[in-house]
């Protein structure tokens, strides 16, 4: 694994680029509690801007319970919007991990429907929701964590959805001309109805059926659009 080395100006590291800092190896102890600390900090820092917000949670807050220093969190993560931004990429790549997209087989339909529904329960979740409107709220003030949350969230997903179509394309299954952009309408085509109601909080939670009915009608048009052969 690569070091990663903090430039003064220069972006702070992903979450993974943090803890993978200290390899953990045999016999490494001073590696493997400054990996555990930081993961700390990390499951701590999501609980509490969970249950608090972006604006109700401080560093202060994180540091009484996740242990250590804040001169530590702040060296690694930077200020309050980079331990988000962290947090967010967490999430997102704990999500595509779990996602298992390049293991779900069967025709580009049958895909897109296991993995639109995975993709739609993921932002309907409290979590997601909760995440995006701390972004909407606050990255007008923070730029730079509105960015990490826009590349480290939907980003990662739309790569990997992307990476499915440009295979299928090459096995003559699907006609798409800008496979990233493609992908990016799909998602957005599973966010129209349910999710923005949901994020406005004007609708109950959808039923099992309503979801897998939106995800359907979304790849009915999505595959429609690409010329399915």
């Amino acid at each position: 694994m690569t070091r990663a080395r903090l430039v003064r100006g220069a972006a702070r590291p992903s979450v993974s680029s943090v803890t993978d800092e200290f390899t953990v190896r045999e016999g490494n102890r001073r590696g493997l509690e400054a990996h555990t600390r930081l993961s700390t900090v990390l499951a701590v820092a999501r609980k509490l801007f969970l249950k608090k917000g972006y604006a109700g949670t401080s560093l202060n807050d994180v540091v009484a319970l996740a242990g250590g220093s804040k001169a530590t969190v702040l060296k690694y993560f930077g200020n309050k919007a980079g331990l988000f931004a962290a947090v967010i990429a967490d999430v997102s790549r704990q999500f595509v991990v779990a996602a298992h997209l390049e293991d779900i087989e069967g025709t580009p339909s049958e895909v897109l429907e296991e993995f639109g529904g995975i993709v739609l329960k993921f932002y309907l979740a409290t979590e997601s929701k909760l995440a995006y409107r701390g972004i909407v709220a606050e990255g007008h003030r923070n730029p730079s964590m509105a960015a990490a949350f826009y590349r480290e969230g939907h980003v990662r997903v739309k790569l990997a959805l992307a990476g499915r179509l440009m295979a299928w394309t090459q096995d003559g299954l699907v006609s798409s001309i800008d496979a990233e952009d493609d992908a990016d309408l799909f998602l957005h085509l599973l966010r129209a109805g349910l999710y923005e109601k949901r994020l406005l909080g004007i609708a109950s939670p959808p039923t099992a059926h309503e979801i897998a009915s939106r995800v359907s009608r979304a790849v009915q048009v999505f595959l429609r659009g690409i010329a399915t052969s």
